[in-house]
């Protein structure tokens, strides 16, 4: 991807082998680790060498890096957020003092504007599915009763094959310090017949840890998309 970017979205984790993390600037940089099964707020250094990067995390005493490699071409993604461009990656993960070294995937997001400029709350989501990439983007106004009235996109992402949806629904539960526990998406293909109950993807996912760093919640899930298990990264920035 070609340009000015001025914000970015850079993730990575493992199911099995319980590691994770992202990093982000926003308006404002920050990051989580994932480790042990235990998520930390963290501190990042990123070098990016044309579309891949390598990602250095440190929290507590814990540190990972990841080595983001893409396996496709950059994707422009066009929608309500037409200056997003995704590219879906490898990860080479290596936790410091480990022994083998973690293979799993990994994503790299990057906007050309201020995305959350005059926005209440903005939302970032991801969900592997397969060899598919699934991306919720949603913005909420300051006058907006609740985010059932958010602005919001999908796409699948298949290589450098990217397909909006024509319609995204999110739904998150919190717990009492309002961070979410569990999401729920629907994601409808264009000119689906939206009686029909088998025409969404449909995604439901619990939350393996997450933590709040200044103004935005980050989060990884463990997610299911018709029958298939995979990540989820979600990205909740409060205005």
């Amino acid at each position: 991807m070609n340009g000015t970017w001025r914000g970015f979205v850079c993730g990575f984790g493992d199911l099995n082998a319980g590691v994770g993390g992202v990093a982000w600037d926003l308006g404002e940089p920050g990051a989580m680790l994932l480790t042990d099964g235990k998520a930390r707020p963290a501190s990042f250094a990123i070098e990016e060498g044309g579309d891949a990067a390598t990602l250095e995390l440190s929290a507590e005493g814990a540190e990972v890096e990841a080595t983001l490699t893409p396996e496709a071409a950059p994707v422009a993604l066009a929608g309500p957020v037409e200056s997003l461009g995704v590219v879906d990656c490898k990860a080479e993960v290596r936790p410091a003092g480990a022994a083998k070294t973690v293979r799993c995937q990994g994503q790299i997001a990057r906007w050309s504007g201020d995305v959350v400029a005059g926005a209440a709350t903005f939302r970032y989501l991801t969900v592997e599915k397969g060899d598919e990439l699934l991306i919720v983007t949603a913005t909420g106004s300051p006058d907006a009763p609740g985010h059932g009235e958010d602005r919001t996109a999908g796409w699948r992402l298949q290589g450098e094959d990217a397909t909006p949806f024509e319609e995204t629904l999110i739904s998150t539960q919190y717990d009492g310090r309002d961070r979410p526990t569990r999401i729920g998406v629907e994601l409808w293909p264009e000119d689906a017949n939206q009686s029909s109950r088998a025409a969404a993807t449909r995604v439901a996912g619990s939350a393996l840890g997450g933590v709040n760093t200044g103004g935005t919640w980050s989060g990884l899930f463990r997610c299911h998309a018709d029958g298939t298990e995979g990540l989820g990264i979600y990205l909740l920035r409060r205005g």
